[in-house]
């Protein structure tokens, strides 16, 4: 299943399983070729390594991330 806002003139599209409604990635407009996947959809998240935490305003208490891992509060500019 998909859903993007119609509010936007070019919203994401969010993709879920039709079945159970889990999310399961996304695509945004700015790369239309490449689908955002959501780590939790994989069997073994493990093979994959986070090169940085983004929207860490959002953070909350429970959120872990770990020492030396670059974060930046918004999106990073394309020069970081």
């Amino acid at each position: 299943a998909k859903f993007a806002r119609t509010d936007l003139p070019t919203p994401v599209e969010r993709y879920f399983c039709q079945d159970c409604g889990t999310a399961i990635g996304s695509i945004s407009p700015s790369r239309p070729n490449s689908m955002i996947v959501k780590v939790g959809t994989l069997d073994d998240p493990s093979v994959f390594a986070a090169k940085a935490a983004i929207f860490t305003c959002d953070q909350q208490a429970f959120h872990h991330i770990p020492d030396g891992l670059p974060s930046f509060d918004k999106r990073p500019s394309k020069k970081n």
